[in-house]
């Protein structure tokens, strides 16, 4: 197979209007170009959302994520879904993020009493904003089987902003650089180890180990896919960044493993690029999860008890 078949999205990317077309440039991403790479960097960018102390004692009192983990991550993932498969400025893309709004509306409303009012900023809803897809693309552009463009990032932190403007985020940086900035400085004040964000870190660990091991066979023996894990486990302080490790009380790794995680996503990336380009999505049209197999749900059903419609 040809280089020019290989690089064809690529291109067609290239030619895309990066206004027009941000949410379908992260979607060609995340279904077509980068699938796996994808869920591996999203998942260490939720892993981000939660390491600012503040907002991972917050998350704690909420025990969504320790209790409910599952159903946590699946909402999140299906409404984040919605915005690239519609884009943001249409009615579903509009309905997700509301939906995004009132969760965490209604979460801070749900843990606060006469000893503490909780809220989250303006500061802390940015940050999430910008880590969501700058740690995304920090940690993807070191896995991926090709070099990332402009046009891909640029049109991440479009696809991001109009996010934050419908969520009514005041103050947006204008600029991918900017938000990069903003997003670096929130880090250095507000992250730092906590045992809240480690709980955080172990109760989700596994998504991330998941997709490390994806490519087991269903049938595999349980004493190797446990073996597989382990090795998984053993490899995350490679791929997770050092201020995460920091706030999750992660050991550093060793200059071995850092070496040998690289060489083996470079053969990785050597041998993708011999594939064939991906002509069906990775995720299918409508998210399945374990609440909705099939992909039936509405908007205003999806998250805690206390925002759902039934």
């Amino acid at each position: 197979m040809g280089a020019e078949q290989r690089y064809a999205r690529r291109r067609a990317i290239e030619a895309m209007d990066v206004h027009e077309s941000c949410s379908d440039i992260w979607l060609q991403d995340m279904a077509y170009e980068f699938p796996w790479e994808w869920q591996v960097a999203g998942s260490v960018a939720f892993y981000a959302s939660f390491a600012p102390v503040r907002l991972a004692e917050l998350l704690v009192r909420t025990r969504e994520l320790t209790e409910n983990t599952e159903k946590r991550l699946e909402d999140t993932s299906i409404l984040m879904w919605e915005t690239f498969r519609h884009g943001v400025r249409g009615p579903e893309g509009k309905a997700a993020v509301r939906q995004l709004n009132r969760i965490h509306r209604n979460a801070v409303r749900h843990i606060s009493d006469e000893h503490r009012t909780w809220e989250i900023t303006g500061e802390d809803y940015l940050f999430v904003l910008a880590t969501t897809f700058l740690t995304t693309i920090r940690v993807a552009q070191r896995i991926t089987w090709r070099p990332l463009i402009d046009q891909e990032r640029t049109g991440a932190y479009l696809h991001f902003r109009e996010i934050g403007e419908v969520m009514g985020l005041k103050d947006i940086p204008r600029t991918y650089a900017d938000m990069a900035r903003f997003h670096d400085d929130y880090a250095a004040r507000h992250i730092r180890y906590s045992p809240e964000a480690r709980r955080l870190y172990l109760a989700t660990r596994d998504m991330i180990v998941d997709v490390l091991t994806m490519w087991l066979p269903e049938r595999s023996p349980a004493w190797f896919a446990g073996l597989m894990r382990r090795i998984a486990v053993s490899v995350l302080p490679a791929i997770v960044p050092k201020v995460l490790r920091t706030a999750f009380g992660m050991r550093d790794p060793s200059p071995l493993l850092s070496v040998a995680v690289g060489a083996a996503m470079r053969v990785r990336g050597a041998v993708v690029r011999r594939m064939s380009p991906r002509t069906e999505p990775a995720i299918p049209d409508r998210f399945p999860t374990e609440e909705f197999p099939d992909g039936d749900y509405r908007i205003d059903q999806i998250g805690p008890t206390h925002t759902v419609r039934r």
